[in-house]
């Protein structure tokens, strides 16, 4: 990339106040004054501006995102269904992702810059929590539900006990809020379908320290600094 751009895009100025800089033999690069905006760089090359190393490592962002129903969580396109980064902007279409949602829940979608930071809040030893709200139907008994939040295997996959409180239980329908410690391939569709139960509607509602809070279907907003912290002090790998 030619040094203009790279340096506007990393808010240094604009690319004529670059190339006036360059005019000016303010800006070095590798230790050799640039004398030309023809040149090209790279993330990795040192550029100095004034004599001072100009910082040209790309901001952390940790971005919170409700993925709204009828998206699926994928870089790649499977099919014809829509893939999340086709509703966000473009700026983001590199950025990794925690905690996947399947194609028909919704929800809270943690999306960073640094893999490291979705790798960790991924990681079983770091212990983030994932908190659910999951409307069901179906012949609901607290007894079912008590007997697979002890942990259970099913189809030769073992599911780790969870946490549960009932929230709302009406005639039509209960709504349960669900804290796992893991987050296997449509773990909680496969815990209510071996209790007989229909899942109606499925989000998340926290990820480790991160809220979804007043966020709406689509909508991406950034980490705040508490959340962060709290992410940061508890992160040991």
């Amino acid at each position: 990339m030619r040094i203009s751009k790279f340096l506007a895009s990393k808010n240094i100025g604009s690319r004529k106040d670059i190339e006036k800089f360059i005019i000016e033999k303010r800006i070095s690069l590798n230790g050799v004054i640039i004398t030309t905006p023809i040149t090209f760089v790279e993330e990795t090359d040192l550029i100095y501006l004034d004599k001072k190393l100009i910082n040209t490592k790309p901001k952390l962002e940790i971005l919170k995102y409700y993925k709204p129903i009828g998206f699926i969580t994928s870089h790649k396109k499977q099919d014809k269904r829509q893939i999340i980064f086709e509703n966000l902007p473009d700026k983001y279409k590199n950025y990794k992702t925690a905690g996947r949602l399947d194609y028909n829940s919704e929800g809270l979608l943690i999306l960073s810059s640094d893999g490291e930071v979705t790798r960790k809040l991924e990681l079983p030893e770091n212990k983030f929590q994932r908190k659910y709200e999951v409307t069901i139907s179906g012949n609901f008994k607290i007894r079912n539900l008590q007997m697979i939040s002890s942990g259970i295997k099913i189809n030769n996959i073992l599911y780790k006990p969870f946490k549960y409180s009932i929230k709302s239980n009406t005639k039509n329908s209960v709504i349960l809020e669900l804290i796992l410690l893991e987050g296997k391939n449509r773990e909680i569709r496969k815990l209510m379908d071996y209790i007989k139960l229909k899942i109606k509607k499925l989000k998340r509602i926290e990820y480790g320290p991160f809220k979804l809070n007043e966020l709406k279907p689509g909508e991406i907003h950034s980490a705040t600094k508490a959340e962060i912290n709290n992410y940061i002090n508890n992160t040991t790998i």
